[in-house]
């Protein structure tokens, strides 16, 4: 059977946890070793060219399937018991201060992802919290791995620390309402280090349950808005690759516009009414019609229609005026014959434009 090598093991006197690292060739006798899982003896291996390590004494069955698991429990409860401070640090998708109320908002956007909220179990803004931890003691109906408790403050709620070798946490725990902090899959004695020098980080070696911490929300700034800028000539264009983030809702793209509108991102038409569908350029173009302004685009027109099998807009008066008006620029509507505003956008006004749009003041 193969050797297995550990870098601990118990002190078979006194139950310490031994690190190979710490001994030297002169207090390696000064110890009589036995194995974390099974108990037997084990000896120190310090040679001066292989790593070190202990190993069991000849004829021992043990296979190391529990030492993992027994060993991350030990280290757990050492450094939070030897430790002024125990850290943890969340990792959760927190929204923009403004969620709630802008019509611009982003289910994913409109989040600072991942965001790391930091805590310390043990202290609190000055305030100590939990300052006891035991291993494998009931809770209600559980018994987790390393339970933690405060004699400081008895009304906190305990939390569980379940190391994962082979299961994770049961159904019934996770649904319990428990706050569990349980180790992600662990793979070698490698990965209890890095929790214990970096604490329990969730998603990167720990899964968090039942913890809501307070998070302090900020505002985003760098959501891409779609902005629609209208000049004095009539002329239109609009920008949504990036020229204009959230962070300019109120602020002008051009200071030599007429108005400026921020349109909501709706794919390519917006459904205003359930006989009006506009483009973007098309609400902007409206609202400043709505304002005042007098407006010939061919965007307004009532002959500028969307051809499905060509996959483009087009003029359906275009046999009356030549086939260069097919497929018409906008300023063609300044000298056109056949220009008539839109029944649909006559009939709007701009409390139903203010539903996709907001005015740049």
């Amino acid at each position: 059977m193969r050797e297995i090598k550990y870098r601990y093991c118990l002190d078979k006197n006194t139950k310490e946890l031994i690190y190979i690292g710490d001994l030297t060739q002169e207090t390696r006798y000064a110890h009589t070793y036995e194995c974390l899982e099974c108990g037997m003896e084990m000896e120190a291996n310090m040679g001066p060219v292989n790593r070190r390590y202990f190993s069991h004494k000849s004829g021992c069955a043990c296979n190391g399937e529990s030492y993992l698991h027994k060993l991350a429990k030990r280290r757990i409860k050492e450094k939070f018991d030897s430790s002024e401070h125990f850290p943890i640090v969340f990792k959760r998708d927190i929204s923009c201060s403004e969620f709630e109320t802008c019509m611009f908002k982003d289910d994913y956007f409109c989040k600072f992802h991942n965001k790391e909220i930091f805590h310390d179990l043990k202290t609190w803004n000055g305030k100590a919290l939990y300052n006891l931890c035991r291993e494998e003691v009931w809770s209600d109906e559980f018994k987790p791995d390393l339970l933690l408790t405060s004699t400081i403050n008895p009304k906190l709620p305990p939390i569980f620390i379940e190391v994962y070798k082979t299961h994770e946490s049961s159904d019934d725990k996770v649904n319990s309402k428990h706050k569990i902090i349980e180790t992600l899959k662990l793979k070698s004695e490698f990965d209890i280090d890095r929790i214990l020098e970096n604490g329990f980080v969730e998603n990167t070696n720990c899964r968090i349950i039942g913890f809501n911490p307070k998070t302090e929300k900020n505002r985003k700034t760098d959501m891409v808005v779609t902005r629609v800028v209208v000049y004095e000539s009539g002329a239109c264009f609009f920008y949504s690759h990036g020229e204009v983030k959230c962070g300019m809702l109120n602020v002008k793209y051009d200071p030599k516009s007429k108005y400026e509108f921020n349109v909501i991102s709706t794919g390519r038409m917006a459904v205003i009414t359930p006989q009006c569908n506009l483009l973007p350029q098309q609400i902007g173009l409206a609202w400043a019609e709505k304002k005042g302004m007098t407006i010939r685009n061919c965007m307004l027109c009532n002959s500028y229609r969307y051809n499905e099998w060509k996959g483009r807009y087009m003029c359906i008066s275009y046999k009356k005026l030549g086939q260069d008006h097919i497929y018409p620029k906008p300023s063609m509507a300044t000298k056109c014959i056949e220009y008539r505003l839109s029944y649909e956008i006559v009939k709007l006004t701009i409390a139903d434009l203010q539903r996709f749009a907001s005015e740049v003041l």
